[in-house]
């Protein structure tokens, strides 16, 4: 019996998400300081690099096409080819790791827009993610009740990678899996207590709402109640969890005139000294991954997307950076104005970055592989919805 190229196609691409679900898991106890896995973080990222490099042989397939990228993907693959350069002439801790961190996006960008190009959005893919929310949810639940043990008031960023999946989920039409999905991770970020982290997620929910509304033409009694209630039981979540524990979220939220959002301030105002510091080689060219952390007296990265881009990678980082983000916004216009239906993840996917982007990270760390999924699978998805 011989297979079609559309269902090897299918079969690869859920393999390479397994693959990448596989190497965040154990990115996430590597992150919190948890060394349980060892050098499996090492090794699991290499797979996963490797997997998603195979993506190169898709096109000997019978009836595969190749597709010129969308200006977005085009700019995001340029911004990420980019950032080798500086890093390679730095010195890091782990050259290896950095590499896969900064690599592995830019081949899931191009593979994900070429499949979604070809074949667009698809059950079983949307299947895969809801699969990959579970694997993640409940790795962050192993790990935090680690650290829970040894720390009860320790602030797990890995919780991050559960909400940036959130988009990808709610492309499922199901109502029940959207709202089970919605509580998971409201359990999951409030339990970390990353007060950025509930405020993108509340504000991505919100967002979706009406995006999603105005995508339907119509505003439903049944919505409006549904929201309702989804929004009580998010407040009574965050009610019962946040008074959890020794410091619990909401005493964070209290104290954050006092702690300036855990520093914030005062990092942002040393990353910028090190940014005045810079010599105009640097300033052009960037320092390499990460390197705010190992120049910061506080030994912290920048807390800031822009700021931490144009350290690392240099004013030509932050160009292609810049014009990458402001494209993806264009396009995410132009699916709102079409109506298409799955503009609400769209528009769900960049407040969260926008946010994200400002106050905490999300292109330094191995979760910006989610980012780069979810966004090279919807603009590849409307493209090819839009060439029909």
């Amino acid at each position: 019996m011989r297979i079609s190229t559309a269902l090897l196609v299918r079969l690869y691409f859920i393999f390479s998400l397994l693959m990448l679900t596989v190497a965040a898991c154990f990115n996430m106890q590597s992150m919190e300081g948890n060394d349980e896995g060892g050098n499996w973080e090492l090794y699991t990222a290499f797979l996963a690099f490797m997997v998603w490099l195979a993506a190169l042989l898709l096109p000997v397939l019978p009836g595969y096409d190749t597709y010129k990228p969308a200006p977005p993907i085009l700019l995001y693959a340029a911004f990420l080819i980019w950032t080798v350069f500086p890093t390679l002439m730095s010195k890091q801790y782990s050259m290896a790791m950095s590499l896969f961190i900064i690599t592995t996006p830019l081949l899931v960008l191009l593979s994900t827009y070429n499949t979604a190009r070809h074949m667009g959005s698809h059950k079983w893919f949307i299947a895969a993610f809801c699969l990959m929310l579970l694997i993640l949810s409940v790795q962050y639940f192993r790990v935090f009740n680690f650290f829970n043990l040894l720390d009860a008031d320790a602030h797990l960023v890995s919780s991050y990678y559960t909400l940036y999946m959130l988009p990808l989920v709610f492309l499922c039409k199901k109502k029940t899996v959207r709202i089970v999905a919605s509580l998971v991770v409201t359990v999951v970020i409030i339990s970390s207590m990353k007060r950025s982290g509930v405020v993108a997620l509340m504000a991505a929910i919100v967002v979706f709402i009406f995006v999603n509304q105005f995508v339907a033409k119509k505003l439903k009694a049944s919505t409006i109640i549904g929201s309702f209630i989804a929004f009580v039981l998010f407040v009574v979540l965050f009610l019962v969890m946040a008074n959890m524990g020794e410091e619990s979220v909401l005493e964070r939220f209290e104290n954050i005139g006092d702690d300036n959002g855990s520093g914030r301030l005062a990092v942002w105002e040393v990353t910028i000294k090190l940014i005045s510091r810079l010599d105009f080689g640097s300033l052009l060219m960037g320092n390499g991954y990460n390197t705010v952390v190992t120049h910061s007296p506080f030994n912290l990265s920048a807390h800031n997307d822009f700021l931490e881009v144009i350290y690392d990678y240099g004013l030509i980082g932050l160009f292609l950076f810049v014009a990458a983000m402001l494209t993806t916004f264009f396009y995410a216009l132009k699916m709102v104005v079409d109506k298409w239906p799955m503009a609400p993840s769209m528009a769900m996917l960049l407040t969260i970055f926008l946010i994200q982007s400002m106050i905490s990270h999300i292109i330094i760390y191995y979760w910006a592989s989610i980012y780069m999924l979810t966004c090279s699978y919807l603009i590849g998805a409307y493209v090819h919805d839009a060439s029909k």
